[in-house]
């Protein structure tokens, strides 16, 4: 793939559009484990959800939704940039 791109696009176009990516966020999956470790330790001690473990689940939660977020804009981008390298009309 790369070396199509290298052939269509000069390294300086290349930088330019690569420079307006979103940023790719890491990944969620230990976010998601973090958060079904919580869920999982009180369901095993048979307790209910304190207002602290509440906002803790929330908040982790809070920051999945945005990694996701960030990766649907950042292939929305990636789509729109190829539709135009190989199709410019």
């Amino acid at each position: 793939m790369r070396d199509i791109i290298a052939n269509i696009l000069k390294p300086k176009q290349w930088r330019k559009i690569k420079a307006k990516a979103p940023k790719v966020p890491k990944y969620t999956c230990p976010q998601i484990d973090a958060v079904l470790e919580i869920i999982e330790k009180l369901v095993k001690d048979e307790k209910h959800i304190s207002q602290w473990n509440h906002d803790r689940i929330m908040k982790k939660m809070e920051k999945i939704r945005t990694a996701n977020d960030q990766l649907r804009e950042s292939g929305i981008y990636w789509y729109e940039v190829s539709k135009n390298i190989y199709n410019p009309d």
